[in-house]
C-alpha cells in the first residue's frame, strides 16, 4: 500500500472502512452531529490517528482521529495543532485512554 500524503485521501480511505459517523466535541463530550448520541472519553477509543504537516502553511497542520465508541459508532475528528489548535478538542482528546498507532504525513 502506498503512503497517503493528504488529509482528504486518508479521510476517504477511513470512510470506506466504516468511519462514517459525523462527530463534534461539545461540553466535554463527543456528540454525533445529529445530537442523538453523546460519549464520555472513557466510552471512546482512537483506533488510529494521523498527523499532517503542511510544507509551508501552519494552517495545514492537523491531526485526523479514527474514533470508535463503545456502542460501535465509528467516525472521524479533525483537530488542528499548534497555533490553530482548538483547546476544547485538544483537552478532550487527551482524556481518551485507549489510543493506537499514529502516522505523520
Amino acid at each position: 500500500m502506498r503512503q497517503m500524503d493528504t488529509l482528504a485521501e486518508r479521510m476517504n480511505i477511513l470512510k470506506k472502512q466504516g468511519y462514517d459517523t459525523e462527530f463534534k466535541i461539545a461540553g466535554n463530550m463527543l456528540k454525533t452531529i445529529d445530537g442523538n448520541d453523546s460519549f464520555l472519553p472513557d466510552q471512546i477509543k482512537v483506533n488510529e490517528f494521523f498527523r499532517f504537516e503542511g510544507d509551508s502553511d501552519p494552517a495545514d497542520m492537523s491531526v485526523l482521529y479514527a474514533i470508535e465508541t463503545d456502542s460501535g459508532k465509528k467516525g472521524l475528528i479533525i483537530d488542528a495543532f499548534g497555533a490553530y489548535s482548538d483547546a476544547e478538542e485538544s483537552d478532550f482528546m487527551q482524556k481518551i485512554r485507549e489510543l493506537h498507532k499514529g502516522n505523520i504525513y
